[in-house]
């Protein structure tokens, strides 16, 4: 019986051991890293090149602000949904704002695509196109993450 509690232990010990996995909000941010490391080594210019990794910053805080509103989201719709009194307008309303700042974030995003093509050659565009890729990927899949 001692040893069965002890391998019990050992493996109870083993099972916390493990490294835990990195949030997906934390996945994104490593990528958008990789991505002003990027913008670092490929855009030339200091000037140009602190200018396009101000804008990767507002691409990121675009993200975690998507992220925070998902969240709120899925908490309100379960509230909602807790409450026998809630009325179908009161789902709409929830679904209306959800969009309204969904289709904010996608008129900043469009503004901060605009304003990140005047601003670098066609040669750094492509050669940021994976990292920026990536960065989005991970973002996307922080944000429906809730």
């Amino acid at each position: 019986m001692t040893k069965l509690i002890a391998i019990g232990l050992l493996l109870a010990l083993a099972a916390c051991s493990h490294k835990p996995e990195p949030s997906s909000l934390a996945t994104a941010e490593e990528a958008f890293d990789r991505l002003r490391a990027g913008v670092a080594r490929e855009i030339k210019d200091p000037g140009r090149a602190k200018q396009a990794s101000a804008l990767v910053d507002e691409l990121q805080q675009i993200v975690v602000a998507a992220h925070a509103e998902l969240k709120a989201h899925d908490a309100r719709l379960r509230t909602l949904n807790a409450n026998y009194d809630a009325t179908q307008a009161d789902v709409q309303a929830a679904f209306r704002d959800f969009n309204a700042a969904r289709d904010r974030r996608q008129e900043q995003t469009l503004e901060l695509n605009r304003r990140a093509k005047a601003l670098v050659t066609e040669q750094e565009w492509h050669a940021l196109a994976s990292l920026q890729e990536r960065a989005l990927r991970d973002a996307v899949e922080a944000a429906v993450t809730p």
